[in-house]
């Protein structure tokens, strides 16, 4: 997801603010054939996972775009450093960015980190309404961003992006992209502060059934006698938590998304077969379901996205 290093910084924050400050990056997958405009499609490979023991030391010739399948901690005979509990609005928030485009999204993660009990909770997606390669719009989206962790009491505690046609698993570029991010939420200081990636795959052919794939994943540097390995892409358990209701915050990013897209080239076609059974306003509602709060309160708002979504697309 890294292209643009991040140039601007807060006037009178400290350094190691600056260093939590999301960075100023943009996703990496390449773009699915059908999010190109017509006569610039680009050639769809199906892209094969490898084995992180395949991969040996770096190699520029290498595609950056490889996928690499997650190691568990089990496999390795290590615990995993740290406990990680999410809401459940955080997931259906990037799984509904997800679903609207051909593209890959961005967004990053809010929440906190309890030194006591080893424990980060993760508590609110900030979407990234910006286009790769528009420098401009991600340093003003990732600003309000940032204003809106300290608004809230937040952390900055990790990132999401979406690989929408292939398997949900960190490609090289974005094991990098992780190792980068977790070094600079570390800061200046020697405490250890996790960093949570994850990985969102609404479209790839392999999922079993219409919900996407939700995969988080952590990195952990090579062995310090093969430095100039990659970093190992490690699974990380979660645990989930069910938010009580949808709350406003939720459904007015859901909105903004939505106005975002809207007459976009790779905007989904939601009133179109997903598949013989189901269109892809199905798909999404069936995948949101699991995701979303018992209390149906603020229900018929989500309803109303949904026939926003119908008419624009």
């Amino acid at each position: 997801m890294m292209e643009e290093e991040e140039e601007e910084v807060l006037t009178g924050a400290s350094a190691e603010d600056k260093s939590r400050r999301p960075p100023v990056k943009g996703p990496s997958e390449p773009v699915h054939p059908e999010a190109t405009p017509p006569g610039k499609r680009v050639e769809n490979k199906i892209r094969v996972p490898v084995r992180y023991c395949m991969l040996g030391s770096r190699d520029s010739a290498r595609n950056p775009h490889t996928l690499v399948e997650v190691t568990s901690f089990a496999a390795i005979n290590k615990f995993q450093p740290f406990n990680v509990a999410i809401s459940s609005n955080v997931l259906c928030l990037l799984d509904f960015h997800s679903h609207l485009t051909r593209s890959q999204v961005v967004g990053y993660l809010g929440g906190r980190w309890d030194i006591n009990s080893q424990t980060l909770t993760v508590l609110r997606a900030f979407p990234c309404r910006s286009r790769l390669g528009d420098a401009d719009t991600a340093a003003t989206m990732e600003e309000e961003i940032y204003q809106s962790l300290l608004l809230r009491g937040l952390s900055l505690v990790g990132w999401y992006h979406s690989h929408p046609y292939s398997p949900a698993l960190p490609s090289l570029q974005d094991i990098d992209a992780q190792m980068e991010y977790q070094l600079r939420l570390q800061g200046s200081s020697n405490g250890f502060q996790p960093c949570l990636a994850l990985l969102c795959s609404p479209y790839y052919s392999g999922n079993p059934g219409p919900e996407s794939k939700i995969s988080p994943f952590w990195v952990m540097p090579p062995p310090e006698q093969r430095p100039s390995d990659y970093g190992i892409p490690m699974d990380v358990e979660m645990a989930y938590v069910q938010d009580g209701f949808l709350t406003n915050d939720v459904l007015h990013e859901m909105m903004l998304l939505v106005e975002f897209y809207k007459g976009a080239h790779d905007l989904i076609r939601f009133q179109e077969p997903w598949n013989q059974e189901h269109t892809y306003l199905d798909k999404l509602k069936i995948s949101l379901a699991s995701r979303t709060p018992k209390d149906q309160g603020l229900c018929h708002v989500l309803e109303q996205v949904y026939g926003v979504l119908k008419q624009g697309s």
